[in-house]
């Protein structure tokens, strides 16, 4: 395969791609899934037994809901298709041709190790492998650096160039980036200076329809459902006593957690609630190498003076110049503050607690719909017992066998019932 340019679309197969398709599915592309996430399959029969959860084999199905309810009627098989292209299917044990099916799913196994494929980096080199690019030891590994500990998910189920998928995974979490590297997005030391006797031409304006004051976050996408599982609104506090609210709309589909994402808002907020200036200019190509992402010092007289983030780098080799663009800070980082977090959870698609039962006691383990543990959240047994639960989302009651019902509530999320069975 040859490597595809960075603005060609991701090689997705469609529906029409197997031998038998079903004919209200011919639109549809084959999900390729990284990390966990919840996503609609893709039917594949007439009766609505089997469905195509992605076009590639999967580490693991979490959940399964028919008609927005949990079910355990279901298999999952690792097989080839047709065409001898390795596909994971669903297998509904009652099928269903009117009701929706959802699947959470643990995607993408790394080639070598077999491990879920849920971190920047190593879903970037995942997608440029599939896409034909053969890359050196080392390429991304700011990714791994800064962001090693972040768990994304993310689904591709519709053409776009290869940009701009490399883009949804990067730039939400507040990086630049160029092919191959990635760092956050914030000054660091200089490489250059730029003044009077290597720049040619120089400018600079500041734009303040760019400024916000406060940010409306949506996180945690949920492909089945098209919308974000998770919301926040931070708020920089001087910088809204200066200007007043100025709104900006975060969105951070692929990010899963809601640590991640307050992170990663807050330093998108704090570059918007300060000011800042673009600068623009014509530098001799004798001062050396410049890349996007790298920092240059300012001591031009017609520029303010400081530290700039290069953001675009344009080699006019026939003039032996380069054309750069970069982002000047003139202000200290502001401080931001969350003044609120949301999480959407589903009863019905809520996780099943794990129960253990020994000498009377049982010990429910307790899960949002994202399958995260929810620590300290307070719960309460049959409407008369109440407890909350410890870090690890355990909690415990003195209860005999039998049905139960868990009523959990916790800041932040919508109250929700579980029904179980000790």
């Amino acid at each position: 395969m040859m490597p595809l340019l960075l603005t060609d679309a991701l090689p997705l197969r469609r529906a029409t791609d197997l031998p038998n398709y079903r004919a209200d599915t011919a639109e549809r592309c084959l999900p390729w899934v990284f990390g966990r996430a919840t996503l609609t399959p893709v039917p594949i029969d007439l009766t609505g037994q089997e469905w195509i959860i992605a076009d590639h084999p999967v580490t693991e199905v979490v959940r399964v809901t028919v008609a927005g309810k949990v079910t355990t009627g279901w298999q999952l098989q690792q097989r080839l298709d047709a065409t001898g292209h390795a596909i994971a299917v669903l297998r509904l044990a009652q099928p269903t041709i009117t009701d929706p099916v959802t699947v959470t799913v643990a995607g993408r196994r790394h080639p070598t190790t077999g491990a879920l494929l849920s971190t920047p980096g190593d879903m970037v080199r995942e997608l440029m492998r599939l896409c034909g690019h053969v890359e050196p030891v080392g390429s991304w590994s700011g990714l791994d650096e800064h962001y090693g500990q972040t768990e994304l998910g993310l689904v591709f189920e519709s053409p776009q160039p290869l940009r701009e998928a490399l883009a949804s995974i990067i730039e939400p979490l507040h990086a630049v980036w160029r092919p191959g590297w990635a760092a956050p997005r914030s000054p660091d030391a200089p490489v250059a200076v730029l003044d009077v006797l290597n720049t040619h031409t120089i400018s600079a304006r500041t734009d303040n329809t760019t400024l916000a004051t406060v940010a409306r976050v949506a996180y945690a996408q949920d492909w089945a459902a098209g919308a974000e599982r998770g919301a926040l609104r931070l708020v920089a506090p001087d910088a809204l006593a200066r200007w007043g609210e100025l709104v900006l709309d975060v969105e951070l589909p692929a990010v899963r957690r809601a640590r991640d994402a307050l992170a990663f808002a807050t330093a998108r907020l704090a570059d918007s609630a300060r000011a800042t200036w673009t600068v623009t200019a014509d530098v001799d190509a004798r001062i050396g190498t410049l890349r996007a992402g790298q920092t240059v010092a300012l001591a031009h007289p017609h520029v303010p003076a400081g530290l700039a983030l290069l953001t675009a780098v344009v080699h006019d080799r026939e003039q032996a110049v380069l054309h750069i663009t970069a982002t000047l800070y003139v202000e200290s980082v502001p401080t931001v503050e969350m003044q609120r977090r949301n999480t959407a959870v589903d009863p019905a698609a809520a996780a099943e607690p794990v129960v253990r039962y020994r000498d009377g006691v049982a010990t429910f383990t307790v899960f949002d719909d994202q399958g995260n543990e929810m620590a300290n959240a307070t719960v309460t047994l049959d409407g008369m017992h109440t407890a909350n639960t410890d870090g690890a989302g355990r909690v415990q009651f003195k209860t005999p066998r039998g049905a139960h019902t868990l009523q959990v509530s916790m800041p932040g999320f919508a109250d929700f019932e579980i029904d179980v069975i000790v």
